[in-house]
């Protein structure tokens, strides 16, 4: 077991690293309460990791306020004000097809092991083929996939490829790529960031693989605790995608979720969220990341509203 002092220095290697990825990248971020709080664009900023209650105190919002924030997101502790919410994480050290209580989704993999192989690669070699990933999985998702999304995704890929914390996976068919997962190590935990998967595959249960075998492999390392899919993403997820993460043996653990507001536009985002939020047409938001974001945001604190 690592002193306490080893832990340190190896959190301070973590977030120096994490920190040169996020400049690289352009992503605004900052430290705050022993997390670190990324922007996942319009200043609404996400505690890494984002699995855990973090408590704040007004004098903590005050200093993320001064800190560029305009919206903050977090599970919340028992005495703070929240709503119903979720986060998925993975603890099981004996993870295996016995932790899928799913019949139908232990069979799926066994089938997916007939035509796939996963195995671990570098970042840098998913650089020819991944832009055709990346593209059907956002056409699945009915959002908006241009040139300007593949470089930032190419962007992203090189500057992880240099960094120590991240980490891919991929499912191959008779040597094709079939299914990426790229993830890093932080705080004792492994986060996955991004799945992406070829539509015309997917029939072999590419990602039925691709998960089973990463996770499997992952949890059992000793420098892991964890493995966090995260909390609620402010923009909501489709339950078959919650569906499948249950039945992937992934444990839904219940907490209660927070929408801070900057009070210099929370009179206005509060009084729209009741009015605006299911007139914005779907259309609007698969064609704009930040309107799919607003909506997002509106929708969650129009939820909010009923519980605090």
């Amino acid at each position: 077991m690592l002193s306490q002092e080893q832990n340190s220095r190896i959190s301070e290697r973590e977030d120096s690293y994490l920190s040169d990825f996020y400049e690289k990248i352009g992503m605004r971020y900052f430290f705050h309460s022993g997390f670190l709080w990324q922007s996942m664009g319009l200043k609404l900023f996400v505690p890494t990791p984002n699995c855990f209650p973090v408590p704040l105190s007004e004098d903590d919002l005050a200093l993320m306020w001064q800190n560029g924030a305009l919206f903050v997101q977090h599970i919340v502790t028992e005495n703070q004000p929240g709503f119903p919410s979720y986060a998925f994480v993975i603890d099981d050290k004996g993870y295996d097809l016995e932790s899928i209580k799913s019949a139908d989704r232990r069979h799926n993999i066994r089938r997916a092991f007939k035509n796939c192989s996963v195995e671990q690669v570098s970042l840098k070699s998913l650089l020819p083929e991944i832009p055709k990933l990346i593209s059907d999985t956002y056409a699945r998702q009915d959002r908006n996939c241009g040139e300007s999304v593949l470089n930032g995704w190419k962007d992203y890929i090189i500057a992880a490829d240099s960094n120590p914390l991240f980490s891919a996976w991929a499912t191959f068919v008779k040597k094709e790529l079939a299914a990426v997962k790229i993830e890093f190590r932080y705080k004792l935990g492994i986060h996955p960031e991004a799945l992406f998967s070829r539509s015309d595959l997917l029939k072999f249960y590419t990602m039925n693989a691709l998960l089973f075998v990463s996770t499997k492999q992952t949890i059992r390392r000793d420098d892991v605790e964890y493995i966090s899919h995260g909390m609620r993403p402010v923009t909501g997820e489709k339950e078959s995608l919650v569906n499948f993460k249950e039945s992937m043996g992934f444990k839904k653990m219940l907490v209660n979720e927070r929408l801070e507001v900057n009070p210099k536009i929370k009179l206005l985002f509060n009084g729209l969220s009741a009015k605006i939020s299911p007139l914005i047409p779907q259309k609007f938001c698969h064609n704009s990341e930040y309107i799919r974001l607003i909506q997002g945001i509106l929708a969650t604190l129009k939820r909010q509203s009923k519980y605090t």
